[in-house]
């Protein structure tokens, strides 16, 4: 049992595939922040009034990491992620409304800086997820019956910035008050 505990514990998991170690650090290259947040309770979120209530999401990146061009796709829900990634134009929340090889995603442009700025309203929300159904979208933008549990929309998006870096940053969430 001795020599068993010995030859297992001497053992090292060698991490020459570039993935991260188990206890490694996972800082993204170019950190994105939310800097008009509301909160930030393991993501970021913003609010939102019902019934129409307007809302706008402020992204920002370092200084020096260089000036964000657009935010290039943008989708809501569970699926949100792999929707903003290799959804059809038609599940995305910035949909250009045409069809066949015209259809993709109307982009929100940037200022030509490391800031761009995301704004809709939840009137803007509730006829996407008429056109879309609940099961692309399925978080209603009322107030919820349970204060303890409120209606938050996970909104995710695709930022590309004047070099052609793509960024997705971790989802933010508009709360519905």
């Amino acid at each position: 049992m001795a020599v068993l505990a010995v030859v297992s514990s001497s053992c090292k998991k060698e991490y020459d595939d570039n993935s991260l170690a188990p206890l490694d650090l996972a800082f993204a290259p170019i950190p994105v922040t939310v800097t008009n947040a509301s909160f930030f309770e393991r993501y970021y979120i913003v609010v939102a009034t019902a019934p129409s209530g307007a809302f706008s999401i402020n992204f920002s990146i370092p200084a020096d990491k260089g000036k964000i061009k657009e935010i290039s796709r943008v989708a809501v829900g569970g699926s949100g992620l792999n929707n903003v990634q290799v959804g059809a134009p038609t599940v995305l929340y910035n949909y250009n409304g045409l069809t066949g090889s015209s259809a993709g995603a109307t982009p929100i442009p940037g200022n030509g800086s490391n800031t761009v700025t995301f704004s809709s309203t939840l009137a803007a929300y509730t006829t996407y997820r008429t056109r879309v159904g609940t099961g692309v979208a399925p978080t209603s933008p009322t107030v919820s019956v349970t204060p303890q549990s409120p209606n938050q929309i996970e909104f995710y998006f695709l930022i590309t910035l004047e070099d052609g870096t793509t960024i997705i940053p971790p989802r933010v969430l508009v709360r519905v008050v």
